[in-house]
């Protein structure tokens, strides 16, 4: 997949990450949690989003590039399997959606979630689902536009200061 992406002036494509880039992609996770005031201070959640080689193990890793750089990701993952969170059979789930502070803005972000939809859809998912800090306006905008809705019943807290809030799409 790919996207024309304004914030870089070049395409963006999007597949599944090389372990080569697992360690760029665990930075861009990091930072881009970091610059958007959610990384947690009462848990070290700083060194779950580093590990991508875990979930690219684990989970199905995603990655934006821009040319050979990677500029953005998300994590995808299946009911009942170790990086679920909410989801339920019939559903996919994505997880730890992070695009690079220099690329955001450009479409990055948009198009990580669409890739997530197109595969739940030819793996024939009745819905799509995540999870959100509740601080993380931008992200819930993002979510909203793409046709996503509010799923309070599965609102939850990993930590004492994260509250997140669900969201489904049904296919």
């Amino acid at each position: 997949m790919s996207v024309r992406d304004g914030g870089i002036g070049a395409r963006t494509s999007i597949r599944v990450a090389r372990p080569a880039e697992h360690a760029a992609i665990g930075e861009i996770c990091v930072r881009a949690y970091a610059e958007a005031g959610s990384l947690p201070t009462d848990v070290d959640y700083a060194s779950v989003l580093r590990d991508a080689a875990d979930r690219a193990e684990r989970a199905e890793l995603l990655v934006a590039v821009h040319g050979d750089r990677p500029v953005g990701t998300v994590t995808v993952v299946h009911p009942g399997t170790p990086y679920a969170e909410i989801s339920r059979p019939g559903e996919l789930e994505f997880r730890m959606l992070a695009v690079a502070p220099e690329a955001m803005g450009g479409g990055v972000g948009r198009a990580l979630v669409q890739a997530v939809v197109d595969r739940a859809r030819e793996r024939r998912r009745e819905r799509v689902v995540l999870c959100v800090n509740e601080t993380s306006e931008t992200p819930q905008r993002l979510y909203r536009s793409l046709g996503f809705e509010r799923c309070p019943d599965r609102d939850w807290s990993p930590a004492p200061s994260v509250h997140l809030l669900a969201y489904a799409m049904e296919l």
